[in-house]
């Protein structure tokens, strides 16, 4: 078990080293923030540091999307010279979240220049054959053997946090977006909740939910949040349910897309995995569709360096995965030149390759402890720390451990 307390998931995310330096010395006009946040997902965290320094939600800038069960630590850009943009404090301190000022930058905050992160985590309610297990698996998944070492090699899967706007269980907004169902998207959206929301956002989806196509009388009942702003949109437009989509903030209409993307790259990889790679291989099951992974000896060496596209209009299938792309689409029933939001150029599925297989790095894994947490005797926790690259999941390496769920071999 992981993330029973949120102080036993520490990310931190570590930026790259010209970067940081310039970060130090830099007086440019976006002001860059340390952002340290406890049990709220990022894009949560920004909304709130928007309404709190009264800026507009599409200038603050990250680098990447943090969990939200964890204690975690990010950067945030936030830009100054916009005439909207408030004043820039050196802390802002609330009881979900603290920004401190790190430095000034001549531009925002991205992706690309995270370097990685780097974590701390306590694995909780374990028997002792558990235990063994992931003992067992970390020799399987380094590249010295039995020697063990600190590198693990494993398959790059995106995480289940990825697909947090399909957890609902009733499927991938994108996959109703691409042929132009905005209404069954939207409703998915919208107006149907999960275990994972917040109690506000549960209730409003419900209300939605129960009023769907009375839009004048939601916008009036509703208090105001994303699903509002929406609602008000549908009420204007007489119901133009591609206008509500668009109405969304772009953080949510983005990574809808990049969550149907992800699915679509993990069932290539698993297929691709399952060809080349020679058994046995450790699986550990997922909502999403089980992860496999094989030892690292049986990894050859050209697929160790692999990359394997994003699926968008302009991906050029070539091996080793266009067989599996080519598997995967047929089963969707779908082409690459369906992968496109009709009438809209935003949001839009990138094109990106991923790396077949990461790295986790200064992989250390403590010995037995007991679980303090647990009841009764023989209940284990173990504490693990590494560092990973950027887009690369914790979850999913601990899922080949045997830490993040149950998982057999063949």
């Amino acid at each position: 078990m992981i993330k029973r307390h949120p102080e036993d998931f520490f990310v931190e995310e570590i930026l790259a080293p010209d970067i940081a330096s310039r970060i130090q010395a830099n007086t440019g006009a976006f002001a860059i923030y340390r952002l340290t946040k406890r049990s709220l997902a990022t894009d949560e965290a920004l909304e709130s540091i928007a309404r709190k320094l009264r800026v507009p939600p599409r200038q603050i800038g990250y680098g990447g999307l943090k969990d939200k069960h964890a204690l975690t630590v990010q950067y945030v850009s936030i830009d100054s010279s916009r005439g909207d943009a408030g004043t820039i404090p050196l802390l802002v301190e609330t009881p979900g979240w603290k920004i401190e000022l790190a430095g000034r930058l001549d531009r925002g905050i991205s992706a690309e220049d995270v370097s990685g992160n780097r974590f701390r985590v306590a694995v909780r309610n374990l028997t002792r054959r558990q235990c063994e297990r992931m003992t067992a698996t970390r020799r399987a998944l380094s590249p010295g053997g039995a020697r063990g070492g600190r590198t693990l090699l494993f398959v790059n899967y995106f995480g289940a946090q990825r697909f947090g706007s399909a957890r609902h269980g009733r499927g991938f907004a994108a996959r109703r977006l691409i042929i132009g169902d905005f209404e069954g998207a939207l409703r998915l959206l919208i107006a149907v909740p999960d275990r994972k929301d917040s109690r506000e956002r549960k209730a409003a989806k419900r209300t939605i939910g129960a009023g769907w196509g009375d839009w004048g009388g939601l916008a009036r009942m509703l208090a105001p949040c994303p699903e509002r702003t929406v609602v008000r949109i549908l009420a204007e437009t007489a119901g133009d349910f591609r206008a509500g989509f668009s109405a969304l903030p772009h953080i949510i209409k983005q990574i809808t897309i990049e969550a149907y993307q992800s699915y679509l790259w993990n069932e290539v990889a698993r297929r691709v995995i399952a060809r080349d790679c020679s058994p046995p291989l450790t699986k550990a099951p997922s909502r999403f569709g089980d992860f496999a992974f094989p030892n690292a000896a049986s990894v050859p060496p050209a697929l160790s360096a692999a990359a394997i596209a994003l699926l968008c209009p302009q991906t050029a299938l070539h091996e080793p995965f266009a067989e599996a792309a080519a598997s995967v689409l047929a089963s969707e029933g779908i082409s690459l030149e369906d992968l496109r939001v009709p009438g809209l150029r935003i949001p839009y599925f990138r094109c990106a390759a991923r790396s077949l297989f990461a790295e986790a790095r200064e992989f250390s894994l403590g010995p037995l402890e007991a679980d303090e947490s647990a009841r009764g005797k023989g209940v284990f926790k173990r504490r693990l720390r590494f560092f990973l690259p950027r887009g690369s999941y914790a979850t999913v390496l601990l899922a080949a451990l045997g830490a993040h769920a149950p998982a057999v071999s063949d």
